[in-house]
């Protein structure tokens, strides 16, 4: 298992797939290691040099708390670590939160974008229930094992729970054996509250696709809805009898729309040879992707000759 350091912080990683195909990096959520990839990385491998991470030790100081910002930065140190310039980004729930801070702070390191049942954070189109969220922070449970429980049944629908209880039973036994303290579980989840992107994501111009569950109870379909609605080139695909979890519970499906969604075609040119298209092939989306790349230059200039500019 490779290690990158950094000041504050260790990067646990792995490299999985062909080192030359497209490298996809993906983004885990709240309380979940890489290990929570285990539907993703044996299929998409095949397709990609898929990188998956956790980040160890106490926070950076300079991020103030900001768990959202300091996975972001730890993202672009290791793709830099990988020598890898651009790479799809897949992000799960706090994961597509950094996938979105990645977007909007280095376009130029951002390819595609698929965001698993995640928002733009804020307020949102639809409030969160105060049960869901109970669970989420484990209330009214006495141990961490009860905690972890509660909080993936919640996370997950009845018909996935009824149709794959041995599975269930051991993500729960993941869970728990990778839990985060206390401490970073709280700092995670206060960086997830805190997060808004509603005013921002207008400024990502990567393609994305927003795939979620129908049966999402930590965050509401309407919310992914909301932020398909804002990106300006997204597609959003929901899927029935799946909660929080939809990446494990309708992992084949979800695999299928991630190719589909990030491998280029093969065009067919004269003389029968076949030549590899970029992957969205509208003009409007190169167009877009430059503006993008404009803007976080102009950006970058201003910052440098006026000392940094407020977001």
């Amino acid at each position: 298992m490779p290690i990158m350091v950094t000041d504050s912080t260790s990067v646990d990683y792995d490299v999985r797939g062909d080192g030359g195909a497209p490298a996809l990096l993906m983004v885990n959520g709240l309380g979940f290691g890489r290990w929570g990839f285990f539907k993703q990385t044996p299929a998409l491998s095949r397709h990609f040099r898929v990188i998956t991470f956790d980040v160890r030790g106490e926070g950076n100081p300079a991020h103030n708390g900001d768990f959202v910002a300091e996975l972001s930065t730890a993202a672009v140190s290791l793709l830099d670590h990988l020598k890898i310039g651009k790479a799809h980004v897949l992000g799960t729930s706090l994961g597509g939160f950094v996938a979105q801070r990645l977007a909007l702070d280095r376009p130029d390191m951002v390819d595609r974008l698929v965001l698993v049942c995640t928002s733009y954070g804020g307020r949102g189109r639809e409030q969160v229930s105060p049960q869901a969220l109970g669970a989420m922070f484990g209330v009214g449970s006495l141990t961490a094992e009860g905690a972890a429980r509660r909080g993936l049944e919640v996370a997950t629908s009845e018909a996935y729970r009824s149709q794959k209880p041995g599975e269930f039973e051991q993500i729960a036994r993941w869970r728990v054996a990778d839990s985060p303290s206390l401490s970073a579980y709280y700092r995670q989840a206060m960086a997830g509250a805190r997060f808004d992107a509603s005013r921002d994501v207008g400024d990502i111009y990567a393609p994305a696709l927003v795939i979620h569950g129908r049966e999402d109870r930590f965050i509401p379909v309407a919310n992914a809805a909301a932020l398909a609605e804002a990106l300006p080139d997204a597609t959003l695909r929901v899927l029935d009898d799946a909660g929080h979890l939809v990446f494990i519970e309708q992992a084949s499906r979800v695999n299928r729309l991630i190719a589909n969604f990030l491998e280029p075609r093969e065009l067919k040119t004269g003389g029968g040879k076949t030549r590899r298209a970029e992957a969205t092939g509208k003009p409007e989306g190169r167009r877009a992707r430059l503006a993008a790349r404009l803007s976080y230059a102009v950006r970058s200039l201003t910052r440098k000759l006026l000392g940094g500019l407020p977001r």
